[in-house]
């Protein structure tokens, strides 16, 4: 989950950098095309067909997956990103209400205080501008993207607990791929296609790489972890985002981000040490 964290931090650095020059939906669909490619060749390589044995799960993990993390790129396009950021982070709060509903998991009590700590430390450090009096008002198609994708992005998490019961993890992930790949298409082919140049090609294939490397981490720790647990656990990103936004995007650095960070970063370890004792 560290590891995914790292990933989708990156990945999210990548796509606000990117959609200044490119549709959501072209972002989506290039990545989507890195993602399928290189699951089709990881399953090739360890002779596992990539079919899977739980396909009605498979298949809505997939689709609520790819419709959240689509939904998310529209919205970083839209909203500044500290408001993106932290109504995108309710996510485990809807994954530890589905999984108690769709797997019966028990709410445990530490993870219900994480989820909230964390959930204060992103409000302090995104520092939304809907609560801190910035300027310019939220646009509302923004935020109604991003907070479906926090909503599916519940029920995705869930589904993934569910399959590491019958399925390996790059099995998870290339339905992920090509359902995202099918969904982008006709909106990415049929819009106003914007080729890269130069420097827009690693670009692209970095948020490729670190959008891979997170679903493999989140993949991964979704099947070892419980999920409200793992999905606490995640918001380490908003600390990583918040780095990548002082280094690179050159973000200003105050003591309500700081008290943030520190927030988010403690009641991660909380939940860290929850699951290793138990």
């Amino acid at each position: 989950m560290l590891g995914a964290a790292l990933g989708f931090s990156l990945m999210g650095l990548g796509v606000k950098l990117a959609s200044a020059t490119f549709p959501a939906m072209q972002i989506v669909f290039v990545r989507s095309a890195f993602m399928t490619a290189v699951t089709v060749a990881a399953l090739r390589h360890a002779g596992v067909s990539p079919l899977g044995v739980d396909h009605r799960t498979l298949a809505l993990r997939g689709v609520f997956g790819a419709v959240a993390l689509s939904l998310f790129y529209i919205g970083i396009s839209r909203l500044p990103l500290g408001d993106a950021v932290t109504i995108q982070y309710t996510a485990p709060v809807w994954t530890g209400l589905v999984a108690a509903l769709l797997l019966g998991e028990r709410l445990r009590p530490i993870v219900l205080l994480g989820t909230f700590l964390s959930l204060a430390g992103v409000v302090l450090v995104a520092k939304p501008s809907a609560l801190f009096g910035a300027d310019a008002a939220l646009d509302g198609w923004g935020v109604a993207a991003v907070g479906s994708a926090a909503v599916l992005s519940g029920f995705a998490y869930t589904f993934v607990r569910k399959l590491r019961q019958t399925d390996r993890p790059m099995t998870i992930i290339f339905y992920l791929s090509w359902i995202g790949l099918a969904g982008a298409a006709p909106f990415a082919l049929g819009g106003t296609w914007v080729w890269p140049t130069g420097w827009d090609w690693p670009l692209l294939l970095g948020i490729g790489l670190a959008t891979h490397a997170g679903q493999v981490g989140l993949t991964k720790g979704m099947a070892r972890l419980e999920a409200g647990t793992a999905s606490s656990i995640g918001y380490l990103q908003v600390v990583l985002a918040f780095v990548w936004g002082a280094l690179v995007l050159h973000d200003p650095i105050d003591g309500l981000s700081l008290l943030g960070a520190t927030l988010v970063v403690s009641s991660v370890l909380l939940v860290v040490r929850r699951a290793r004792s138990g």
